[in-house]
């Protein structure tokens, strides 16, 4: 009886060593940022005394706004600099290196802030936007390199990514608010963050000779003067607009406003001119892209006012286990590993359950989280603390919202878009989460407390109306565009367009 040999041939055994690797540097990377942005709203309110950088919470959430929108705006230019100039293993090499030699800086400028002010830290955090922007989308597009043809494997491969991506948030996140209350402070943290970025450049340096096979020309030719010089002035450039951005970000809020609505504007435009069948469903796109912000605003309540709510406001106990306040967030990724692997088979069993129903029902179900926090806060208007169960179960509902947007995003984007403007639609996607970020951060100063401020019960009073305006918006936002879906299908079908 002829026996079959289950041995890896040698091209298996090499397509799960790049998969461990890229997986592994994943792990380490995110286990780093999740870190420090898990704690980043409580270290920039922190007193200086205290290592933090001493600002009032209306200046923390504005910084954050432009933080975060800077950072999702630099991807679209990197992408574009590794296609044009490095080559994708290039481009993580100088990455992953560049990265962790930016937060070794960071950690040194957080050091000094006693001496230097604020500004010592944030000549260092700009480093990392055009420097990320280098690592960010590469390692995703390596794991599709790696599968290239292999559509079942690429899923598998995909799935282990996103599994790296929450499983080192989950470390990530329950880690730091520990070390943050610990005796070694907000240093402690940046230093963790240094070992893990460090410890991804190095597994990626170590191992980089094993994607021989799936590197393009570019990759293999040695890097020239004339490539080197637009690599290192978008670096420079990117610096310093990240620089202006965050020493002045009351005004570089609406000069990035103007610069995403411009660039979604223009996408929308050159949707228009397309025909028939292509222009129909791009339009769908452009359509849930402008949703996105709807969603994204409220989704990124998650990192900033439902922290400081925590911290103000609760009494910070989960069904009777005390968490520090950036705890909480470890029901996100908790919750996405738990169920997100059962997402296919519920498509497949609602296979009516489209995008644009996806994307409205994430929007109702993130304008729900929003109503728990503001039922919460109102059980406490007479105390000034209300159970923080109701924080618990906002993340809940908000994660099972984001599953239902943000993991099927960039898939909506391949799908609907028209196959030469796949880039400009996902610059567009990308825009449009920085708009959000830059909404957020407007929206969260007005519950901002004053610095100083030890009236709990006016501050709950203040979250409780903004979390029961903010639930209302999105589930009439949300209820409308079930409507609009509902009758969008209806419309397509009549005209024998069928959309995933």
């Amino acid at each position: 009886m002829q026996t079959i040999s289950k041995t890896p041939t040698p091209e298996k055994k090499l397509i799960r060593s790049q998969v461990f690797n890229v997986t592994t540097i994943t792990f380490f990377g995110q286990f780093a940022s999740y870190s420090i942005m898990s704690i980043f709203i409580l270290f920039l309110t922190l007193p200086m005394a205290r290592d933090g950088l001493g600002m009032t919470e209306k200046e923390a959430y504005e910084f954050m706004g432009v933080t975060q929108a800077i950072g999702y705006m630099m991807p679209i230019i990197g992408g574009y600099v590794i296609d044009k100039y490095l080559g994708i293993r290039r481009g993580i090499t100088w990455g992953v290196c560049l990265v962790a030699l930016a937060y070794l800086i960071i950690y040194i400028g957080s050091s000094n802030v006693h001496t230097l002010g604020t500004r010592a830290f944030i000549m260092a955090y700009a480093l990392l936007p055009a420097i990320n922007s280098l690592v960010a989308s590469p390692t995703s597009a390596l794991v599709s390199r790696i599968y290239k043809g292999d559509d079942a494997g690429s899923k598998s491969g995909m799935t282990f990514y996103y599994m790296a991506i929450n499983v080192g948030s989950l470390i990530g996140i329950g880690l730091a608010p520990m070390l943050m209350d610990s005796p070694y402070g907000v240093m402690s943290v940046l230093a963790l963050v240094v070992l893990g970025k460090s410890a991804a450049a190095i597994n990626f340096i170590v191992k980089r000779n094993i994607y021989t096979n799936v590197i393009d020309d570019l990759d293999k030719q040695p890097m020239t003067i004339g490539r080197l010089i637009p690599v290192v002035s978008y670096i420079v450039v990117g610096y310093a607009i990240a620089y202006y951005s965050y020493l002045n970000p009351h005004v570089s809020t609406y000069l990035i406003g103007i610069g995403c609505t411009v660039g979604i504007l223009a996408f929308c435009i050159r949707t228009m001119l397309l025909k028939g069948v292509d222009r129909t469903k791009q339009l769908i796109a452009a359509f849930l892209i402008l949703v996105a912000i709807v969603f994204f605003v409220l989704y990124n309540q998650m990192a900033t006012t439902m922290i400081m709510f925590t911290k103000n406001n609760t009494d910070f106990s989960l069904f009777g286990i005390i968490l520090s306040p950036a705890q909480f967030q470890l029901i996100n990724p908790l919750v996405i590993l738990a169920i997100g692997s059962q997402l296919p088979k519920f498509y497949n069993r609602f296979v009516r359950f489209s995008i644009p129903y996806q994307f409205a029902v994430g929007v109702v179900l993130s304008g729900l989280s929003m109503l728990a926090l503001w039922y919460g806060a109102s059980t406490g208007y007479e105390t000034g603390i209300a159970s923080a169960n109701y924080v618990g179960l906002s993340y809940l509902i908000v994660t099972i919202a984001e599953l239902f947007v943000s993991a099927v995003g960039l898939s909506m984007i391949g799908l609907y878009c028209h196959p030469k403007m796949i880039a400009f639609a996902m610059g567009a996607w990308y825009l449009a989460s920085s708009m959000s970020n830059l909404i957020s951060g407007q929206l969260g100063k007005i519950v901002a407390i004053p610095q100083g401020g030890e009236d709990k019960i006016a501050s709950i009073h203040a979250y409780g109306d903004y979390f029961y305006s903010m639930g209302w918006s999105g589930m009439i936002v949300g209820g409308a565009l079930c409507v609009v879906m509902y009758m969008l299908h209806r419309s397509l079908a009549k005209k024998g367009i069928t959309i995933a």
